[in-house]
């Protein structure tokens, strides 16, 4: 075993520990499965770009719409007015 030290935002080191702790993981944990994972797949296991990006046409959320889409055409939706939204 061997210890590596790396350098974070104190802020974004918090928040990862408690994100962390709802999972169920420790941080140093998430960085082994993180480790493990690139190891396995030869790869780092997420989409790295430098261009901006418009989440709305991210892969994950034209999924979630498509099925928002199948839920409402089979009418297995209910929708609810919102007070900050005047139709």
């Amino acid at each position: 075993m061997t210890n590596v030290t790396i350098r974070l935002n104190s802020d974004d080191k918090a928040e990862f520990s408690r994100i962390c702790e709802k999972i169920g993981l420790s941080v140093s944990a998430a960085f082994n499965v993180f480790v493990k994972t690139v190891i396995k797949e030869e790869r780092i296991p997420f989409e790295l770009s430098a261009r901006d990006r418009d989440d709305f046409y991210s892969e994950a959320n034209l999924r979630h719409l498509e099925e928002l889409k199948r839920l409402d055409d089979a009418g297995q939706l209910k929708f609810t007015k919102h007070e900050l939204i005047e139709v």
